[in-house]
């Protein structure tokens, strides 16, 4: 195992460590060094390491320490032994695994990164960001080289960020003007490697398998979590959030919530799938999300929804897509895992319908009535399944859906009418055998429809009583039954602005 004392102010470059390496912190190698603001500690540029262990036993009298990691490959990275709270660490345009697990490390940031798996336990300060103004494709070229990959295979590699107990959490990206504009849709191949400043392509960043997990299992004050911008494939929530915690304009294929219980303000604005063809999928388990303000977020385009045992009733939806239909909605299942859909519980239906008048109450204590509505209607059609309701309340229930959609739709019993009164129409004709015979087309029967569908029309408005048969005074009856429920289904459908 070889050993790196570290020497204030200085730079290792172009080193390759085929075993394992200690890089060491400790007093006496700054012992006499004046302290110089605004400078790296200590950097590696370009180094390629095996399994790196950075460890400082003893406190060190000096106002801040920082280690730098600059386009350098580290296969296995290993922080546990930090004393001196005085430290923190920075990664540029590497490729990392490893883990950090030291509570007194003042802060950990990584940008540009990619790699397999970075673990960050009790940390103070986590800041991993994204970039288009610090890109530098030399770096790129140089460190591909130096590992035998390409960017393309690199760039694909699943990288997870598992944060635990951390006081303030940093997650962004952002996008240079010329790439939002998108007048660079280059691979990274072909970038000039003496030009710097252009960055990834939005088509290269969806290529990205970054999975996030944030876990709060302590409280701790004065928290604050920011996740901005970002393309990732995954990201869990889990634990006691104290403080603030923001998830904004970012592209989330999966997001599972478990335990999750946000004593903070808890915003996420503007969220949807990275790809509308992976099998994106909202798990939310066993968490109390009363108080979190959904802004934007488009449910309708996740392929699965999972509320299990979870609170939403005061949660706040404002500008969010829905599904329209009940078949879309059977998207939101009560499923303990949201990746086994087929694993449904005895009372499933029963389940869904209460999810779905959660969100209605929701809906409704931002006065958006509208959305309230469609919700109202989809919470019927889940109660129609229900087996242990009568079956008179069944039928009432798909009666309704069918003939105006729960009092949400108006063309559905305008169309209804139209179709059913011609056909009884001309069943009540042929009771009269005034239609379909040899004697010559009556074209005032067409302006005798009207008098028809008139629920007040005498029984003789067409012919004499004389001229009666029991089928047609059977029709006539029954014709005013039914107009009558249409109509009444047609005036409930027109008035649903008017509820509450």
């Amino acid at each position: 195992m070889s050993r790196i004392e570290i020497t204030p102010y200085s730079t290792i470059t172009d080193q390759s460590y085929d075993e394992d390496t200690v890089v060491s912190i400790d007093a006496a190698s700054f012992a006499g060094v004046p302290f110089q603001g605004g400078r790296i500690t200590f950097t590696f540029i370009g180094c390629l390491f095996r399994k790196v262990f950075i460890e400082n036993i003893e406190e060190i009298d000096f106002e801040e320490i920082s280690i730098q990691f600059v386009a350098c490959f580290v296969e296995d990275l290993q922080v546990e032994s930090i004393l001196s709270k005085n430290i923190s660490l920075h990664f540029f345009s590497s490729i990392l695994a490893g883990r950090i697990s030291s509570p007194n490390l003042e802060s950990t940031s990584i940008n540009n990164c990619v790699g397999r798996s970075v673990f960050f336990l009790d940390q103070n300060s986590v800041d991993i960001s994204y970039t288009e103004e610090n890109v530098f494709p030399k770096y790129w070229r140089k460190l591909l080289r130096g590992i035998n990959t390409d960017f393309s295979t690199a760039l694909k590699e699943k990288h997870s960020y598992f944060i635990y107990d951390t006081k303030n959490v940093s997650f962004k990206t952002n996008e240079s003007d010329e790439v939002k504009r998108g007048l660079y849709r280059i691979s990274y191949a072909q970038y000039d490697p003496y030009k710097i400043g252009y960055g990834l392509n939005r088509e290269e960043k969806a290529l990205f398998d970054i999975n996030l997990l944030i876990q709060c299992s302590k409280s701790i004050e004065e928290q604050n979590t920011l996740i901005s911008g970002s393309y990732l494939n995954s990201l869990s929530l889990s634990g006691t959030i104290e403080g603030p915690l923001l998830i904004e304009n970012t592209r989330i294929n999966s997001w599972y919530i478990s335990n999750f219980l946000p004593k903070g303000e808890v915003s996420l604005y503007n969220i949807y799938p990275i790809d509308d063809k992976v099998d994106s999928k909202i798990g939310i388990h066993k968490s109390d999300l009363d108080g979190v303000w959904f802004d934007n977020v488009d449910f309708d385009k996740y392929k699965r929804i999972s509320l299990y045992r979870s609170k939403v009733a005061k949660a706040t939806f404002t500008s969010c897509n829905f599904p329209d239909n009940y078949s879309s909605f059977e998207r939101f299942m009560p499923i303990e895992n949201v990746h086994y859909p087929e694993r449904k519980s005895e009372n499933h239906h029963k389940d869904q319908y209460e999810i779905f008048l959660q969100i209605k109450r929701s809906l409704e204590s931002t006065g958006n009535y509208y959305e309230a509505q469609n919700l109202q209607s989809i919470a019927h059609d889940a109660l129609s399944k229900i087996d242990s309701i009568s079956l008179g309340d069944s039928l009432i229930l798909k009666v309704n859906s069918v003939s105006n959609k729960h009092g949400l739709s108006i063309g559905r019993p305008f169309w209804w009418f139209i179709g059913v009164s011609i056909l009884l129409y001309i069943l009540y004709l042929l009771s009269l055998g005034r239609v379909f015979n040899s004697n010559y087309v009556d074209y005032k029967l067409i302006g005798y429809y009207f008098s028809f569908i008139d629920l007040t029309h005498r029984n003789d408005f067409l012919v004499s009583k004389e001229e009666f048969t029991s089928w047609s005074l059977a029709i006539d009856y029954i014709s005013k039954v039914i107009f009558g429920f249409i109509i009444y289904q047609f005036i409930a459908s027109f008035r649903k602005y008017g509820k509450k």
